[in-house]
């Protein structure tokens, strides 16, 4: 077609291009033209390959179910879908040990997590608290 090699497709309008918006495609370096041995060989190929088309060998299985389905409906017999399966709920993954793992992988340690963050205990023995520098007395012995 404009002495372009195409293959029919079925597209949308702003899908399709033009053989002349394909210059822009081939700035730098232009394609050979084909040999006439070439274009007499794939002429020859798609002949052997076409065909006429007999849209009557084909079935329109999607409407011949919707239609039976309809005419069960109109009937009045109860039209029942199949059950769907449902989701199983899934664990969401700890985000704050992934990040404690990546972080200890950075700094070449041993992971201190499984991949599970584990609770920590509010006892203040387990995580024993800093004082404030401004709240701290001084005593001329610490001086």
């Amino acid at each position: 077609m404009d002495d372009v090699l195409t293959l029919t497709t079925m597209r949308f309008h702003d899908e399709v291009t033009s053989p002349g918006d394909l210059d822009e495609v081939f700035d730098e370096e232009k394609p050979k033209k084909p040999e006439k041995r070439e274009l007499e060989m794939a002429k020859q190929l798609i002949e052997s390959l076409t065909s006429d088309f007999a849209p009557n060998s084909y079935r329109d299985e999607y409407r011949e179910e919707l239609l039976d389905l309809l005419e069960r409906k109109a009937a009045g017999k109860e039209v029942v879908s199949a059950p769907s399966e449902e989701r199983k709920p899934t664990k969401a993954p700890d985000l704050m040990a992934a990040l404690e793992e990546s972080l200890a992988a950075v700094k070449g340690e041993e992971p201190a997590t499984d991949g599970r963050r584990r609770r920590r205990s509010r006892s203040p023995r387990a995580s024993p608290r800093r004082k404030s520098p401004s709240k701290t007395k001084t005593s001329p012995k610490n001086l």
